[in-house]
Protein backbone atom coordinates (compact mmCIF):
# COMPACT_ATOMS: atom_id res chain seq x y z
CA UNK A 1 0.00 0.00 0.00
CA UNK A 2 1.47 2.92 -0.60
CA UNK A 3 2.80 5.30 2.24
CA UNK A 4 0.19 8.04 1.81
CA UNK A 5 -2.63 6.05 2.01
CA UNK A 6 -3.60 4.58 5.77
CA UNK A 7 -6.54 2.12 6.75
CA UNK A 8 -8.45 2.61 9.73
CA UNK A 9 -9.82 0.32 12.20
CA UNK A 10 -13.24 -0.51 13.61
CA UNK A 11 -14.42 -1.22 16.53
CA UNK A 12 -17.41 -3.65 17.87
CA UNK A 13 -19.58 -0.89 19.56
CA UNK A 14 -20.62 -1.15 23.00
CA UNK A 15 -24.74 -0.24 23.38
CA UNK A 16 -24.83 3.57 24.14
CA UNK A 17 -26.84 2.42 27.55
CA UNK A 18 -23.86 1.04 29.39
CA UNK A 19 -21.69 4.14 28.69
CA UNK A 20 -21.54 6.54 32.19
CA UNK A 21 -23.14 10.04 30.78
CA UNK A 22 -24.76 13.06 32.23
CA UNK A 23 -27.51 14.21 30.29
CA UNK A 24 -29.42 17.55 30.68
CA UNK A 25 -28.30 20.74 29.91
CA UNK A 26 -29.39 22.51 33.51
CA UNK A 27 -28.04 19.16 35.34
CA UNK A 28 -24.64 19.48 33.93
CA UNK A 29 -24.64 23.46 34.90
CA UNK A 30 -25.60 22.81 38.38
CA UNK A 31 -23.98 19.76 39.01
CA UNK A 32 -20.93 19.83 36.93
CA UNK A 33 -20.22 23.66 35.91
CA UNK A 34 -16.15 22.83 34.99
CA UNK A 35 -17.11 20.83 32.24
CA UNK A 36 -18.15 23.88 30.45
CA UNK A 37 -14.82 26.21 31.25
CA UNK A 38 -10.81 25.84 31.55
CA UNK A 39 -8.73 28.38 32.45
CA UNK A 40 -9.43 31.32 29.31
CA UNK A 41 -12.53 31.94 31.44
CA UNK A 42 -14.42 32.75 29.05
CA UNK A 43 -17.90 31.97 29.46
CA UNK A 44 -21.43 30.93 28.05
CA UNK A 45 -20.66 26.79 27.85
CA UNK A 46 -23.32 24.58 27.78
CA UNK A 47 -23.64 21.16 26.99
CA UNK A 48 -26.66 18.57 26.55
CA UNK A 49 -24.16 15.43 27.12
CA UNK A 50 -21.27 14.81 29.36
CA UNK A 51 -19.64 11.36 28.86
CA UNK A 52 -16.68 9.41 30.86
CA UNK A 53 -15.90 6.68 28.51
CA UNK A 54 -12.90 3.84 29.75
CA UNK A 55 -12.43 2.67 26.36
CA UNK A 56 -12.21 3.12 22.53
CA UNK A 57 -15.13 0.80 22.01
CA UNK A 58 -17.01 3.24 24.50
CA UNK A 59 -16.04 6.69 22.71
CA UNK A 60 -16.80 4.87 18.83
CA UNK A 61 -20.23 4.28 20.30
CA UNK A 62 -21.41 7.81 21.54
CA UNK A 63 -19.27 9.13 18.44
CA UNK A 64 -22.35 7.36 16.71
CA UNK A 65 -25.14 7.96 18.65
CA UNK A 66 -24.11 11.80 18.74
CA UNK A 67 -23.65 11.90 14.95
CA UNK A 68 -27.45 10.35 15.43
CA UNK A 69 -28.75 13.63 17.06
CA UNK A 70 -25.99 16.16 15.22
CA UNK A 71 -24.56 16.80 18.41
CA UNK A 72 -20.89 17.88 18.14
CA UNK A 73 -18.16 16.81 20.57
CA UNK A 74 -15.73 18.92 22.82
CA UNK A 75 -12.94 16.76 23.79
CA UNK A 76 -11.92 17.21 27.66
CA UNK A 77 -9.49 16.12 29.94
CA UNK A 78 -7.30 18.22 32.42
CA UNK A 79 -8.88 21.94 31.07
CA UNK A 80 -5.80 23.58 31.87
CA UNK A 81 -5.58 25.19 28.19
CA UNK A 82 -6.44 29.56 27.89
CA UNK A 83 -7.97 29.46 24.36
CA UNK A 84 -11.28 28.27 24.98
CA UNK A 85 -10.50 24.83 22.87
CA UNK A 86 -12.18 22.76 25.79
CA UNK A 87 -15.11 25.32 26.08
CA UNK A 88 -18.45 23.25 25.09
CA UNK A 89 -21.32 25.39 22.94
CA UNK A 90 -23.56 23.15 23.07
CA UNK A 91 -23.29 19.03 22.61
CA UNK A 92 -21.75 16.81 24.54
CA UNK A 93 -18.33 16.57 26.19
CA UNK A 94 -16.27 13.84 26.03
CA UNK A 95 -14.27 13.73 29.29
CA UNK A 96 -11.58 11.85 28.96
CA UNK A 97 -10.35 11.72 32.47
CA UNK A 98 -10.97 7.89 33.05
CA UNK A 99 -8.28 7.14 30.39
CA UNK A 100 -4.92 8.48 32.51
CA UNK A 101 -2.87 4.76 32.68
CA UNK A 102 0.58 4.11 31.61
CA UNK A 103 0.05 1.40 29.26
CA UNK A 104 3.05 0.23 28.64
CA UNK A 105 7.80 1.10 28.36
CA UNK A 106 9.36 0.21 25.48
CA UNK A 107 12.86 0.87 23.47
CA UNK A 108 12.91 1.59 19.91
CA UNK A 109 16.33 -0.07 18.81
CA UNK A 110 16.09 2.10 15.25
CA UNK A 111 16.14 5.34 17.39
CA UNK A 112 17.98 3.82 20.17
CA UNK A 113 15.62 5.91 22.71
CA UNK A 114 13.09 4.82 25.34
CA UNK A 115 9.49 5.58 25.07
CA UNK A 116 6.93 5.52 27.47
CA UNK A 117 3.05 4.51 26.18
CA UNK A 118 -0.34 6.41 27.81
CA UNK A 119 -3.47 6.89 27.42
CA UNK A 120 -4.78 10.73 26.86
CA UNK A 121 -5.59 12.06 30.62
CA UNK A 122 -2.57 11.20 32.65
CA UNK A 123 -0.44 14.39 33.39
CA UNK A 124 2.55 15.78 32.58
CA UNK A 125 3.58 15.92 36.63
CA UNK A 126 2.09 12.19 36.48
CA UNK A 127 4.27 10.66 33.76
CA UNK A 128 7.41 11.91 35.05
CA UNK A 129 6.65 10.83 38.72
CA UNK A 130 6.16 7.27 37.27
CA UNK A 131 9.01 7.46 35.01
CA UNK A 132 11.81 9.05 37.81
CA UNK A 133 10.69 6.68 40.79
CA UNK A 134 10.72 3.86 38.09
CA UNK A 135 6.92 2.75 39.61
CA UNK A 136 6.08 0.70 36.09
CA UNK A 137 5.16 -2.86 36.30
CA UNK A 138 6.31 -5.84 34.87
CA UNK A 139 3.59 -6.32 32.37
CA UNK A 140 3.94 -2.71 31.01
CA UNK A 141 6.40 -3.86 28.31
CA UNK A 142 6.32 -2.92 25.29
CA UNK A 143 6.86 -5.36 22.93
CA UNK A 144 5.34 -7.87 25.51
CA UNK A 145 8.13 -10.43 25.27
CA UNK A 146 10.71 -8.02 25.67
CA UNK A 147 11.93 -7.36 29.46
CA UNK A 148 12.34 -3.58 29.04
CA UNK A 149 11.02 -3.25 33.03
CA UNK A 150 14.22 -4.20 34.21
CA UNK A 151 16.65 -3.50 31.85
CA UNK A 152 14.95 0.32 32.44
CA UNK A 153 15.52 -0.22 36.24
CA UNK A 154 18.92 -0.64 35.65
CA UNK A 155 19.80 2.56 33.10
CA UNK A 156 20.13 6.34 34.59
CA UNK A 157 17.30 8.32 35.46
CA UNK A 158 14.58 9.64 32.44
CA UNK A 159 12.01 12.04 32.51
CA UNK A 160 9.51 13.65 29.58
CA UNK A 161 11.28 16.73 29.24
CA UNK A 162 8.60 18.92 27.53
CA UNK A 163 7.52 21.66 29.94
CA UNK A 164 4.35 23.71 29.05
CA UNK A 165 4.65 25.47 32.56
CA UNK A 166 1.56 23.74 33.94
CA UNK A 167 2.79 20.57 34.69
CA UNK A 168 -0.92 19.53 35.54
CA UNK A 169 -1.88 19.56 31.98
CA UNK A 170 -2.51 15.97 30.74
CA UNK A 171 -0.89 14.63 27.76
CA UNK A 172 -3.38 14.60 24.93
CA UNK A 173 -4.37 18.03 25.33
CA UNK A 174 -0.51 19.09 24.98
CA UNK A 175 -0.34 17.05 22.09
CA UNK A 176 -3.44 18.39 20.43
CA UNK A 177 -2.31 22.05 21.13
CA UNK A 178 1.51 20.90 20.49
CA UNK A 179 2.31 22.49 23.71
CA UNK A 180 6.06 23.58 24.19
CA UNK A 181 6.63 26.53 26.98
CA UNK A 182 10.75 27.48 28.21
CA UNK A 183 12.59 24.21 27.25
CA UNK A 184 10.96 24.70 23.77
CA UNK A 185 14.16 26.48 23.69
CA UNK A 186 16.37 23.26 23.69
CA UNK A 187 14.15 20.57 23.25
CA UNK A 188 11.24 21.75 20.84
CA UNK A 189 7.62 21.68 21.58
CA UNK A 190 5.39 18.53 21.86
CA UNK A 191 5.71 17.91 18.61
CA UNK A 192 9.26 16.24 18.56
CA UNK A 193 8.38 13.80 21.49
CA UNK A 194 5.90 12.35 19.83
CA UNK A 195 6.54 8.56 18.80
CA UNK A 196 3.20 7.16 17.73
CA UNK A 197 -0.66 7.82 18.40
CA UNK A 198 -3.71 6.26 18.48
CA UNK A 199 -7.29 8.67 17.26
CA UNK A 200 -10.68 8.13 17.25
CA UNK A 201 -12.11 10.26 14.72
CA UNK A 202 -15.94 11.50 13.67
CA UNK A 203 -16.21 7.74 11.49
CA UNK A 204 -16.18 6.09 15.08
CA UNK A 205 -13.17 4.41 13.38
CA UNK A 206 -9.94 4.70 15.27
CA UNK A 207 -6.52 5.66 13.20
CA UNK A 208 -2.85 4.22 14.54
CA UNK A 209 -0.13 6.19 13.44
CA UNK A 210 3.51 5.60 13.44
CA UNK A 211 5.77 8.46 12.54
CA UNK A 212 7.64 8.32 9.77
CA UNK A 213 5.42 5.41 8.37
CA UNK A 214 3.11 7.67 6.31
CA UNK A 215 3.86 10.54 4.12
CA UNK A 216 2.12 13.11 2.03
CA UNK A 217 2.00 12.08 -1.86
CA UNK A 218 1.51 14.32 -4.46
CA UNK A 219 0.06 17.00 -2.01
CA UNK A 220 -2.68 14.32 -0.30
CA UNK A 221 -3.44 11.42 1.91
CA UNK A 222 -5.77 9.17 1.34
CA UNK A 223 -8.06 7.58 4.89
CA UNK A 224 -10.00 4.58 4.61
CA UNK A 225 -12.40 4.27 6.72
CA UNK A 226 -15.34 2.07 7.26
CA UNK A 227 -17.77 4.80 5.62
CA UNK A 228 -15.39 5.02 2.70
CA UNK A 229 -11.90 6.90 1.26
CA UNK A 230 -11.24 10.37 2.81
CA UNK A 231 -9.07 12.54 1.01
CA UNK A 232 -6.67 14.88 2.59
CA UNK A 233 -5.20 17.54 0.68
CA UNK A 234 -1.94 19.54 2.35
CA UNK A 235 -2.73 23.14 2.55
CA UNK A 236 0.24 25.25 0.47
CA UNK A 237 0.85 28.35 2.77
CA UNK A 238 4.43 28.52 3.85
CA UNK A 239 4.73 27.81 8.36
CA UNK A 240 6.92 30.37 9.85
CA UNK A 241 10.29 29.97 10.65
CA UNK A 242 9.83 30.82 14.83
CA UNK A 243 8.05 29.10 17.30
CA UNK A 244 4.62 28.51 16.45
CA UNK A 245 1.23 26.68 17.50
CA UNK A 246 -1.41 28.28 15.39
CA UNK A 247 -3.08 26.56 13.09
CA UNK A 248 -2.61 23.34 11.29
CA UNK A 249 0.87 21.94 10.40
CA UNK A 250 1.92 21.46 6.84
CA UNK A 251 5.10 20.71 4.89
CA UNK A 252 5.94 19.10 1.50
CA UNK A 253 5.81 15.42 1.67
CA UNK A 254 5.19 15.76 5.76
CA UNK A 255 4.34 13.43 7.92
CA UNK A 256 0.60 11.84 8.79
CA UNK A 257 1.18 12.39 12.42
CA UNK A 258 1.91 15.95 12.43
CA UNK A 259 -1.06 16.50 11.08
CA UNK A 260 -2.81 15.98 14.35
CA UNK A 261 -0.39 17.25 16.35
CA UNK A 262 -1.32 20.53 16.81
CA UNK A 263 -4.59 19.90 15.37
CA UNK A 264 -6.68 21.89 18.69
CA UNK A 265 -9.14 18.00 18.88
CA UNK A 266 -10.88 19.48 15.42
CA UNK A 267 -9.93 15.61 14.08
CA UNK A 268 -10.80 13.68 16.91
CA UNK A 269 -9.63 12.62 19.79
CA UNK A 270 -6.50 11.21 20.67
CA UNK A 271 -6.81 7.88 22.86
CA UNK A 272 -2.85 6.96 23.18
CA UNK A 273 0.41 8.06 22.86
CA UNK A 274 4.30 6.59 22.63
CA UNK A 275 6.37 9.62 24.31
CA UNK A 276 9.50 9.60 23.79
CA UNK A 277 12.26 9.61 27.12
CA UNK A 278 15.27 11.84 27.63
CA UNK A 279 18.33 10.33 30.13
CA UNK A 280 18.05 13.07 33.02
CA UNK A 281 21.16 15.27 33.79
CA UNK A 282 21.54 17.59 37.16
CA UNK A 283 20.51 21.12 37.15
CA UNK A 284 21.58 24.29 38.13
CA UNK A 285 19.21 27.31 38.12
CA UNK A 286 20.31 31.08 37.82
CA UNK A 287 19.26 34.45 37.63
CA UNK A 288 20.93 37.62 36.59
CA UNK A 289 20.20 41.31 36.46
CA UNK A 290 21.07 43.97 34.85
CA UNK A 291 20.13 47.96 35.52
CA UNK A 292 19.43 48.32 31.30
CA UNK A 293 16.84 46.16 29.27
CA UNK A 294 19.53 46.98 26.25
CA UNK A 295 22.46 44.68 28.26
CA UNK A 296 19.60 41.95 29.74
CA UNK A 297 18.90 41.59 25.67
CA UNK A 298 22.34 41.48 24.60
CA UNK A 299 23.46 38.70 27.14
CA UNK A 300 20.50 36.73 26.11
CA UNK A 301 21.62 36.32 22.68
CA UNK A 302 25.25 35.72 23.77
CA UNK A 303 23.87 32.76 25.74
CA UNK A 304 21.57 31.11 23.14
CA UNK A 305 24.71 31.64 20.48
CA UNK A 306 27.44 30.41 23.36
CA UNK A 307 29.17 27.02 21.89
CA UNK A 308 30.52 26.62 25.69
CA UNK A 309 27.11 27.01 27.68
CA UNK A 310 23.88 25.34 26.38
CA UNK A 311 20.83 26.14 29.15
CA UNK A 312 17.40 24.55 28.80
CA UNK A 313 15.97 27.28 28.52
CA UNK A 314 16.13 31.58 29.00
CA UNK A 315 13.35 33.07 30.77
CA UNK A 316 12.70 37.16 30.72
CA UNK A 317 11.51 39.59 33.03
CA UNK A 318 11.13 43.15 32.30
CA UNK A 319 10.93 46.07 35.24
CA UNK A 320 7.24 46.36 35.81
CA UNK A 321 7.36 41.98 36.29
CA UNK A 322 10.19 42.71 39.05
CA UNK A 323 8.15 45.55 40.84
CA UNK A 324 5.43 43.27 40.69
CA UNK A 325 7.37 40.75 42.52
CA UNK A 326 9.51 43.31 44.84
CA UNK A 327 5.74 44.79 46.24
CA UNK A 328 5.03 41.07 46.45
CA UNK A 329 7.69 40.62 48.70
CA UNK A 330 7.12 43.69 51.05
CA UNK A 331 3.84 42.16 51.15
CA UNK A 332 4.15 38.76 51.56
CA UNK A 333 8.28 37.69 52.21
CA UNK A 334 6.82 34.05 51.79
CA UNK A 335 5.09 34.40 48.47
CA UNK A 336 8.40 35.18 47.56
CA UNK A 337 10.79 33.42 49.12
CA UNK A 338 13.76 34.73 47.14
CA UNK A 339 16.16 37.56 48.72
CA UNK A 340 14.90 41.03 47.46
CA UNK A 341 15.09 42.42 44.62
CA UNK A 342 17.76 45.85 44.36
CA UNK A 343 15.90 48.71 43.28
CA UNK A 344 18.20 50.02 40.59
CA UNK A 345 17.28 46.29 38.11
CA UNK A 346 15.19 46.50 35.95
CA UNK A 347 15.46 43.49 33.79
CA UNK A 348 16.59 39.55 35.24
CA UNK A 349 17.13 36.61 33.00
CA UNK A 350 16.75 33.50 34.50
CA UNK A 351 18.25 29.84 32.76
CA UNK A 352 19.10 26.58 33.85
CA UNK A 353 21.90 24.51 33.11
CA UNK A 354 22.93 20.70 33.33
CA UNK A 355 26.14 20.51 34.49
CA UNK A 356 28.52 18.27 36.44
CA UNK A 357 31.42 18.58 38.78
CA UNK A 358 34.01 18.77 35.94
CA UNK A 359 31.94 21.73 33.68
CA UNK A 360 30.91 23.90 36.72
CA UNK A 361 34.08 25.73 37.25
CA UNK A 362 34.64 26.47 33.18
CA UNK A 363 30.34 27.64 32.92
CA UNK A 364 31.06 30.21 35.44
CA UNK A 365 34.12 31.71 33.85
CA UNK A 366 32.32 31.65 30.68
CA UNK A 367 29.33 33.25 32.27
CA UNK A 368 31.34 35.93 34.23
CA UNK A 369 32.78 36.69 31.33
CA UNK A 370 29.28 37.07 29.24
CA UNK A 371 27.79 39.28 32.00
CA UNK A 372 31.22 41.77 31.81
CA UNK A 373 30.41 42.58 28.43
CA UNK A 374 26.71 43.70 29.23
CA UNK A 375 27.48 45.83 32.13
CA UNK A 376 26.84 43.22 34.85
CA UNK A 377 28.83 40.49 36.83
CA UNK A 378 28.57 36.87 39.06
CA UNK A 379 27.67 39.55 41.92
CA UNK A 380 24.26 40.67 40.50
CA UNK A 381 23.41 36.38 39.97
CA UNK A 382 21.60 33.82 42.39
CA UNK A 383 22.34 30.03 41.74
CA UNK A 384 21.28 26.77 42.76
CA UNK A 385 21.83 23.03 42.78
CA UNK A 386 19.50 21.31 45.50
CA UNK A 387 16.29 20.61 44.14
CA UNK A 388 14.56 22.22 47.03
CA UNK A 389 16.51 25.83 46.17
CA UNK A 390 15.46 24.73 42.70
CA UNK A 391 11.86 24.47 43.53
CA UNK A 392 11.84 27.59 44.88
CA UNK A 393 13.56 29.33 41.51
CA UNK A 394 10.29 27.38 39.69
CA UNK A 395 7.81 29.24 41.78
CA UNK A 396 10.07 33.02 41.61
CA UNK A 397 9.64 32.48 37.56
CA UNK A 398 5.58 31.49 38.19
CA UNK A 399 4.93 34.10 40.46
CA UNK A 400 4.42 36.57 38.42
CA UNK A 401 1.76 35.33 36.27
CA UNK A 402 -0.11 34.74 39.56
CA UNK A 403 0.04 38.19 40.80
CA UNK A 404 -1.70 39.19 36.96
CA UNK A 405 -4.32 36.82 37.91
CA UNK A 406 -5.04 38.37 40.92
CA UNK A 407 -4.85 41.82 40.38
CA UNK A 408 -7.47 41.53 37.13
CA UNK A 409 -9.56 39.05 39.80
CA UNK A 410 -9.85 42.25 42.23
CA UNK A 411 -10.75 44.39 39.11
CA UNK A 412 -13.67 42.23 38.31
CA UNK A 413 -15.21 42.65 40.62
CA UNK A 414 -15.75 46.42 39.11
CA UNK A 415 -15.73 45.71 35.95
CA UNK A 416 -17.08 41.69 35.32
CA UNK A 417 -16.71 41.74 32.07
CA UNK A 418 -12.50 42.58 32.06
CA UNK A 419 -9.68 40.75 31.59
CA UNK A 420 -5.78 40.48 30.79
CA UNK A 421 -4.93 40.85 27.63
CA UNK A 422 -2.15 37.88 27.03
CA UNK A 423 0.12 38.47 23.89
CA UNK A 424 1.83 35.07 22.96
CA UNK A 425 3.48 35.73 19.47
CA UNK A 426 7.21 34.94 18.64
CA UNK A 427 9.54 35.81 15.87
CA UNK A 428 12.77 35.56 14.07
CA UNK A 429 16.06 35.65 16.16
CA UNK A 430 16.88 38.78 14.08
CA UNK A 431 13.82 40.68 14.72
CA UNK A 432 14.20 40.62 18.66
CA UNK A 433 15.42 43.93 19.62
CA UNK A 434 13.18 45.46 17.09
CA UNK A 435 9.36 43.25 18.65
CA UNK A 436 10.48 44.30 21.84
CA UNK A 437 10.89 48.16 21.13
CA UNK A 438 7.70 47.71 18.92
CA UNK A 439 5.88 46.58 22.43
CA UNK A 440 7.51 48.91 24.48
CA UNK A 441 6.65 52.23 22.49
CA UNK A 442 3.44 51.13 21.41
CA UNK A 443 2.86 50.33 25.26
CA UNK A 444 3.77 53.68 26.57
CA UNK A 445 2.04 55.70 23.65
CA UNK A 446 -1.21 54.03 24.43
CA UNK A 447 -0.72 54.59 28.38
CA UNK A 448 -1.84 51.05 29.45
CA UNK A 449 -0.33 49.35 32.60
CA UNK A 450 1.32 45.95 31.09
CA UNK A 451 4.07 43.65 32.82
CA UNK A 452 6.26 41.51 29.94
CA UNK A 453 8.12 38.11 30.62
CA UNK A 454 8.72 34.91 29.01
CA UNK A 455 10.43 32.52 26.62
CA UNK A 456 12.66 34.97 25.60
CA UNK A 457 15.16 31.97 24.02
CA UNK A 458 12.45 31.93 21.28
CA UNK A 459 11.88 35.06 20.93
CA UNK A 460 8.56 34.47 22.66
CA UNK A 461 7.80 37.29 25.19
CA UNK A 462 4.22 37.65 26.65
CA UNK A 463 2.57 41.26 26.96
CA UNK A 464 0.37 40.88 29.52
CA UNK A 465 -1.91 44.22 29.03
CA UNK A 466 -4.04 44.75 32.51
CA UNK A 467 -7.15 46.74 31.69
CA UNK A 468 -8.18 49.45 34.36
CA UNK A 469 -11.44 49.91 32.83
CA UNK A 470 -13.52 48.81 29.80
CA UNK A 471 -11.80 51.56 27.94
CA UNK A 472 -8.38 50.24 28.53
CA UNK A 473 -10.00 47.40 27.22
CA UNK A 474 -11.13 47.99 23.81
CA UNK A 475 -7.81 50.02 23.51
CA UNK A 476 -5.72 46.58 24.24
CA UNK A 477 -7.24 44.31 21.61
CA UNK A 478 -6.50 47.68 19.41
CA UNK A 479 -3.05 47.64 20.13
CA UNK A 480 -2.98 43.83 20.27
CA UNK A 481 -4.22 43.45 16.69
CA UNK A 482 -0.74 45.83 15.86
CA UNK A 483 1.39 43.70 17.56
CA UNK A 484 0.23 40.38 15.63
CA UNK A 485 0.50 42.55 12.46
CA UNK A 486 4.15 43.34 13.47
CA UNK A 487 4.94 39.94 14.53
CA UNK A 488 3.77 38.51 11.25
CA UNK A 489 5.63 41.27 9.21
CA UNK A 490 8.81 40.00 11.23
CA UNK A 491 8.08 36.32 10.21
CA UNK A 492 6.65 35.18 13.44
CA UNK A 493 3.58 33.55 14.69
CA UNK A 494 0.36 35.10 16.42
CA UNK A 495 0.27 31.76 19.06
CA UNK A 496 3.90 30.71 19.58
CA UNK A 497 2.62 27.87 22.32
CA UNK A 498 -0.90 28.32 23.45
CA UNK A 499 -2.80 27.83 20.04
CA UNK A 500 -5.38 29.65 18.47
CA UNK A 501 -8.94 27.99 20.23
CA UNK A 502 -12.56 30.00 20.12
CA UNK A 503 -11.27 32.89 20.90
CA UNK A 504 -7.89 33.95 18.33
CA UNK A 505 -9.57 33.48 14.96
CA UNK A 506 -9.07 37.18 13.40
CA UNK A 507 -5.04 36.52 14.59
CA UNK A 508 -5.29 33.40 12.27
CA UNK A 509 -6.72 35.58 9.50
CA UNK A 510 -3.47 38.03 10.19
CA UNK A 511 -1.32 35.49 9.98
CA UNK A 512 -2.28 33.04 6.94
CA UNK A 513 -4.99 35.37 5.24
CA UNK A 514 -8.49 34.06 4.21
CA UNK A 515 -7.08 30.82 1.38
CA UNK A 516 -5.10 29.92 4.32
CA UNK A 517 -7.55 29.27 6.70
CA UNK A 518 -9.74 28.10 4.17
CA UNK A 519 -7.44 25.28 3.23
CA UNK A 520 -7.83 24.28 7.22
CA UNK A 521 -11.07 23.98 7.14
CA UNK A 522 -11.24 22.16 4.08
CA UNK A 523 -9.12 19.49 5.49
CA UNK A 524 -11.40 20.16 8.77
CA UNK A 525 -14.48 18.83 6.45
CA UNK A 526 -12.54 16.08 4.52
CA UNK A 527 -11.11 14.58 7.50
CA UNK A 528 -14.74 15.02 9.79
CA UNK A 529 -17.57 15.85 7.11
CA UNK A 530 -20.20 15.54 9.60
CA UNK A 531 -18.19 18.46 12.26
CA UNK A 532 -18.78 15.96 14.77
CA UNK A 533 -15.26 17.32 16.60
CA UNK A 534 -14.34 20.56 18.94
CA UNK A 535 -16.19 22.78 15.96
CA UNK A 536 -15.00 26.08 16.78
CA UNK A 537 -11.81 25.73 17.42
CA UNK A 538 -8.98 27.10 15.41
CA UNK A 539 -11.13 29.09 12.47
CA UNK A 540 -14.75 28.64 14.10
CA UNK A 541 -17.73 26.90 13.01
CA UNK A 542 -20.17 26.95 10.04
CA UNK A 543 -20.77 24.76 7.16
CA UNK A 544 -18.42 23.74 4.12
CA UNK A 545 -18.91 26.13 1.52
Amino acid sequence: MPENIIEAQQFEQIPFEKIRAVKGEMVISEDFPSYLVDESKISGGYAEYLFFPNTEEEIASLICKMREEELMITISAARTGIVGSAVPFGGAVLSLERMDSVIGLGYDDEAERWFLRVQPAISLNEINHIVKLRKLELHQSIPEEKNWIEKFETEKTHYYPVDPTEMTASIGGTIGANASGARSFKYGSTREWIRRIRVDIGTGDVLVIHRGKYKAKDGKFVIKTSEGDLTIKIPTYKMPKAKNAAGLYTKPDMDLIDLFIGSEGVFGAITEADIWLKEFTPQMSNVVFFKDEIDALEFVIKLRTSEKIQPEFIEFFENNALSLLRDKQKEDPKFVNMPAIAEDITTAISFDLPYSEETLSEYFIEISKMLEECNSSLNNTWSAYEDREIARFKHFRHAVPEIVNNIIAERKKQFSEIHKLGTDMSVEDIHLKEMMEFYRVSLKEAGLEYVMWGHIGDNHVHVNILPRNMDDLKLGKELYKKFADKAVQFGGSVSAEHGIGKIKHEYLQIMYGEEGVLQMREIKFSLDPNCVFNCGNIFGRGVKK
